[in-house]
């Protein structure tokens, strides 16, 4: 009987630090960017769902492709039915990995340079990526930004010939998660 709760007590000490673990956001930003001599093209989306486990380094973020606005509603609407395709892609999805996770002390505060890398989903393509961001620890919650190009034609987007001088290629992805610990 005594072997029983001693395997509960430390069954449910290990699912609670596991818990401590786990920070979440789900109004992460992602801001897109492109410029030419002709067009500038900026959109952000402020519901981008995010985890990152601090015990293992693993980030999932989940960016449902509707939910980035535009100044103008004719770029939107381009972006979402012409471009994405958000009605056969809704969602753009990044499962990936701190590579040096481990020199991080996630119990400090503090501010690190950091290495990702993972697989990133977008138009229904994916592709290995691996960039350089920041992690910042203040007051227990985690702040995480990483800018990075991302080229259109490797994810499949086709740009119009009528508009290829408009639009760039590589369009710049500006990410910023600020994590809080995952409470259940």
């Amino acid at each position: 009987m005594k072997l029983k709760y001693i395997l509960l007590i430390i069954f449910t000490g290990s699912l609670l630090s596991s818990f401590a673990q786990k920070y979440i956001t789900k109004t992460g930003t992602i801001e897109i960017y492109s410029e030419t001599p002709l067009f500038i093209i900026e959109g952000v989306n402020k519901k981008v769902a995010s985890i990152l486990n601090t015990e293992t380094g693993e980030v999932v973020s989940s960016t449902l492709i509707r939910s980035f606005k535009f100044e103008e509603a004719l770029v939107e609407e381009h972006f979402n039915e012409n471009y994405l395709e958000a009605h056969k892609f809704p969602k753009s999805i990044f499962k990936g990995k701190i590579t040096d996770y481990k020199k991080i002390d996630f119990s400090k505060d503090g501010k690190y340079d950091i290495m990702i890398e993972g697989k990133l989903t977008i138009h229904g393509v994916t592709n290995y990526i691996k960039e350089k961001g920041s992690l910042v620890i203040k007051n227990g919650e985690i702040s995480a930004k990483s800018d990075f190009p991302v080229s259109l034609k490797a994810y499949g987007v086709k740009v119009e010939p009528a508009y290829k001088k408009a639009i760039k290629d590589d369009i710049l992805l500006k990410i910023h998660f600020d994590y809080k610990p995952y409470n259940k």
